[in-house]
């Protein structure tokens, strides 16, 4: 009798087992966004941690039961969950809509500060801006004897004084100061229009240029252009404008 007990429960255990096998299958599906398959999309099976990925039209495969659950996830798609019904577990297919992921964005707002390589940290804060005289003067360098002491140590730069001996460095200083003084022009005629030399400082309006060139040879304007400082500006240059113009009718 105990021997025909322990076969049963043996029996049982096998049904048991073997129904638990048909239970589980290998199902088909494929998820949809707006009717059309979506490649990526992550289907995890929570119940057996089985997991697969949809190919290129959309389609998946994977192991589960009747009540197990699928997470579909994407990146570009909201998240969802889908708990397997007998019907779809019967049919051997199952379609999964999912719908468009939407990032809310807080409010942007736009200014005038200018972007600059300092704020976007790709060099330091307060290095020192080149122009492009500047930068070739720079590259070429600039001879000085004391730099021959560099001979004890073998470190001799030739290159400053190639450029020495051809005048290379001698006209990139010339270039540097023509640059220096277009700027300074430049900045003259931001500040002050055409009317200003003419009703305020009495130039003739065929000679603005020249008496904008006139002023950059003095050092004073060139500190005051640098300085920002307007109102000596004004009052030295109203000096130069009484020379300039005493000039122009001795020459007529």
């Amino acid at each position: 009798m105990k021997l025909c007990l322990t076969l049963f429960f043996q029996i049982a255990i096998l049904a048991i087992a073997r129904g638990q096998q048909q239970k589980e299958l290998m199902i088909s599906g494929i998820v949809l966004i707006n009717d059309k398959g979506i490649e990526s999309v992550i289907v995890k099976n929570e119940m057996s941690n089985a997991s697969t990925v949809t190919d290129s039209k959309g389609y998946f495969t994977i192991t589960c039961q009747i009540g197990d659950i699928l997470n579909f996830s994407s990146i570009n798609a909201a998240p969802l969950r889908k708990k397997i019904t007998k019907n779809e577990f019967q049919t051997n297919n199952i379609v999964i809509n999912m719908t468009l992921q939407t990032i809310d964005l807080r409010e942007v707002i736009i200014n005038n500060n200018t972007i600059t390589a300092e704020k976007l940290r790709i060099i330091p804060e307060n290095q020192k801006k080149y122009t492009t005289a500047e930068r070739r003067l720079k590259t070429a360098g600039d001879f000085k004897p004391i730099q021959l002491l560099s001979i004890l140590g073998g470190t001799l730069p030739f290159d400053p004084i190639i450029n020495k001996i051809s005048g290379r460095t001698k006209r990139l200083k010339q270039e540097l100061e023509i640059e220096k003084k277009e700027h300074l022009f430049n900045r003259l005629k931001t500040l002050y229009k055409d009317e200003f030399y003419v009703v305020n400082l009495k130039i003739p309006e065929i000679y603005i240029d020249a008496f904008r060139y006139y002023c950059i040879e003095n050092q004073f304007i060139v500190s005051y252009l640098n300085s920002r400082n307007k109102q000596l500006l004004e009052l030295l240059m109203s000096e130069l404008a009484v020379t300039f113009n005493k000039n122009l009718s001795s020459e007529e």
